[in-house]
Formats: C-alpha cells, structure tokens, sequence
C-alpha cells in the first residue's frame, strides 16, 4: 500500500473561503497519521511520461491548451466561477494525472504494490471532455481508467465513484463503451443534476453505466446496502482487471456541502468489500484518488478508515 502527494497541489489556490482549498491535504494527510501510515507515503514524484499523451486522449488538445492559456493570462476563473485558478493551477492538475499514472504503474505493470490512495487537488470527476465543472479541470480518474486499458493484460477497468455528486465527467467519458464499466453511489437530484437510475449507458456501452441515486439525509444503511446489493454483485459480474475508486468523502454527515449522514465506519466497511471483490478479480489490486470532503475532521476521519481498510484488507 503506497499513499501518493505533492507539494504542487497545495499551490492551486481557489482562495481562503473555498471549500476545495489546500487545507484538504493537511486534512487528508492528518487522516494517513491516524492510522499509522506515514511511512508509506511518497511525495513529489517525477511527471509520468505518458500524462501529456493520456490528457490528450481524454480532453483533446484544445481543451489542454486552453486551460493552460488561461493560466498564463492570469485568469482567475475558468469556464465558470465554480473553477476558480492560480498560476500553479494547470501544473497541479497535470500533476495529479501524471501522479495516478505513476501509481497505477507501481501497481499493475512494475507490481511493487497491491494498492495505492492519491492525495491530490484539484479533483477530477466532474471534468468533461472539454469542460472544467465543479472545481475539477482534468479528469483524473478517466485519464488513469484510459491508460490501463492500454496496458496488457487489462480488458476491463471498474469505476466506482463514491462521492456524494454524480461523476457526470467520467460518465460521459465511457457512457458508450464496454471496457470501462462506471458504477455511481450519490446524492440525487443534486448538483451536478445527472445520475438517474435510467442513465445506463449508450449504443455499446449500454448497460456499462450504473447509478444509485439517494435522498438528501440518508445515511449508512443505505450507502451500504447499495455497496453490498449492487456494486458487488455488479463487479462480480463484470469481472474487472482493474478497480478505480473516485474516494469522495463528502457525503459525511458533518459536510457543508453533502447533506448526507454517512460516517467513517461507513467508507471503511464501504473500502473492505471492495478489497474483497478486488482480491477475487484483480489480484487484490486497487487505485483510489481524492474526489470531494470538505469538512476537514470529517475527510480525516474517513481518511483514516479508508486508507487502514487499503491496508490491511478484510
């Protein structure tokens, strides 16, 4: 188990009133303590070699060279004022790829690891092909999903985004194909607006396409149920190569954001059935990334839960 960060992600500044701020890491980080993992922690890895390529194959040039453009300008927003920007704000977004990407490398092609979390910022889940959403500018999670498929070995990736607001990024990303499966549990109707039940997929990827919307206040019972009824039962069925978790925390009962009662008991029960499943299809390997928390006692909580369930498994 390998924890993955960056100096370069505390340097996107949002500014001091904003939930997605650089507090998250300490926050995020004081969780890795708590559970006694420290030791296990890597920073400021080197740029993978294949992060420009992959972001590319997501987002398209254009997109790319468009959020950097506007960083370069000064802009203080992009798109939209959910996606506030600094000068450092293009660097930590391509360095939270090229850090996944250097993860996932350590654990399904050089094998030194069975499972790896990434602390980074921005997150990614939100981010579509050629539109920067909710804080997120690169989609990580899409950009670590498409290299893998490009690695032998590796037919089928499992998505499964657990932050309280819809991936609708990674969706829309896959929705029309096969080899990547995404499985969403959620707050819905919420922001971002998707995430029906009757979102499946489309043409081939019809059917690759999960979501589990929950009401507003709902809490461990349901988060766990629908983990343990449907994304089980659902990854078993697919038999992924490869889990990817989009670890958003922010459906925790004490989120401004979240309006959720879920606790850190919860994410861990939640990380162990998914090691279990990881351990019956893919040799036990996982990748999680940082989507959403904003409660800092909260997200180092639920850190800790999750990172110990990494660890240690079932």
């Amino acid at each position: 188990m390998k924890i993955y960060t960056g100096s370069v992600f505390r340097r996107h500044d949002t500014g001091p009133t904003h939930p997605e701020r650089p507090a998250r890491l300490t926050a995020a980080m004081e969780g890795v303590e708590r559970a006694g993992l420290q030791a296990n922690v890597i920073h400021d890895v080197d740029l993978h070699p294949d992060a420009g390529r992959i972001i590319e194959k997501v987002h398209g040039a254009p997109y790319e060279q468009e959020l950097r453009d506007a960083v370069r300008a000064g802009s203080r927003f992009f798109h939209s004022l959910d996606n506030p920007m600094s000068s450092s704000t293009f660097a930590a977004a391509r360095a939270a790829v090229a850090t996944s990407l250097t993860a996932a490398e350590t654990i399904w092609r050089a094998k030194e690891s069975q499972r790896a979390f990434i602390i980074a910022r921005p997150p990614g889940h939100h981010a579509e092909r050629a539109e920067a959403m909710g804080f997120c500018f690169f989609n990580t999670i899409a950009c670590v999903a498409e290299w893998l498929r490009e690695q032998p070995g590796i037919e089928r990736v499992f998505v499964f985004d657990f932050d309280v607001h819809h991936g609708n990024g990674t969706q829309h990303l896959f929705e029309e194909r096969d080899d990547v499966y995404y499985a969403s549990i959620h707050r819905y109707p919420f922001y971002p607006g998707t995430g029906a039940a009757s979102e499946i997929g489309e043409g081939r990827g019809r059917g690759f396409t999960k979501n589990i919307p929950l009401a507003g206040g709902e809490g461990d019972p349901a988060f766990l149920r629908a983990t343990e009824d449907q994304i089980v039962r659902i990854i078993d069925d697919y038999r992924p190569n490869a889990i990817l978790l989009s670890a958003g925390f922010d459906a925790h009962k004490r989120d401004p954001l979240g309006g959720m009662n879920v606790t850190e008991q919860a994410y861990g029960e939640l990380t162990r059935r998914i090691v279990e499943c990881a351990e019956r299809w893919c040799d036990g390997r996982v990748l999680s990334l940082l989507e959403g928390g904003y409660d800092m006692e909260a997200l180092a909580a639920s850190v800790a839960e999750h990172v110990s369930a990494l660890q240690h498994g079932t």
